[in-house]
């Protein structure tokens, strides 16, 4: 039985013009004002992520190499992304059938189905666009990278927010538009349902094999009713 139904934001709920290039970039200028070796993370092949960015920041401090507190780090990493996130959400607007598919879930399994965002935005960006656009009314709860352990695509994130819920990977489904979601999703052993709305399509997407997949989010109920 879906308990839980976790849903990224940007690209999968609301068409954000975001650079993940500039992303990286800020992140590793911000990093390399603190003294890390930025240069020799930015071109690790695979580390594509900020993610990644953090995580040799954090061996380099364990490492003996860079004397600083982690947490502090990686505060400053976020402050300076959010700059870039409050410029972007800006121009942002929901995806078409959005709202609708969020008031279909409700209206269909009410309180019965614990409906979040999970999203590796901040929470200044995130709660500027469920302000505006009334998302809330539909969530019981919305994780930023702010109130996770790390952010996709590790998985601990997703543990961690279905913990709150009191939802077991077994009962939870990730709704999401990128490889970031599937690999956060199925590393934390939950069941993912690809959307084509953000910077993927579905081919794309299949090559990292979500357990399911819609052309759209006014597909996502009727799915949603299949499984148990």
């Amino acid at each position: 039985m879906i308990r839980g139904i976790l849903f990224d934001l940007d690209g999968t709920l609301i068409a954000l013009r975001a650079d993940g290039s500039a992303f990286r970039r800020e992140a590793s200028a911000e990093l390399r004002r603190s003294g890390f070796q930025v240069d020799d993370i930015s071109h690790i092949s695979g580390r594509n992520y900020v993610q990644d960015l953090l995580d040799m920041a954090r061996s380099q401090i364990d490492q003996g190499l860079v004397k600083d507190d982690f947490s502090k780090v990686k505060e400053r990493t976020y402050r300076a992304l959010d700059s870039l996130e409050m410029g972007w959400i800006e121009g942002s607007h929901p995806l078409p059938g959005a709202m609708d598919a969020l008031s279909a879930i409700r209206a269909s399994r009410g309180d019965s189905v614990k409906l979040a965002i999970l999203t590796n935005s901040g929470r200044p960006a995130t709660r500027y666009a469920m302000e505006r656009f009334g998302f809330g009314k539909y969530l019981d709860r919305t994780f930023t990278r702010d109130d996770l352990p790390v952010m996709k695509p590790r998985p601990e994130g997703v543990k961690a927010a279905l913990k709150v819920l009191s939802v077991t990977p077994e009962e939870a489904v990730f709704v999401g538009d990128s490889r970031v979601d599937i690999l956060a999703a199925k590393g934390a052993g939950v069941r993912m349902v690809s959307v084509p709305t953000g910077g993927y399509d579905l081919a794309t997407l299949r090559k990292d094999g979500p357990d399911h997949e819609v052309s759209s989010l006014a597909e996502l109920d009727g799915l949603l009713a299949t499984l148990r």
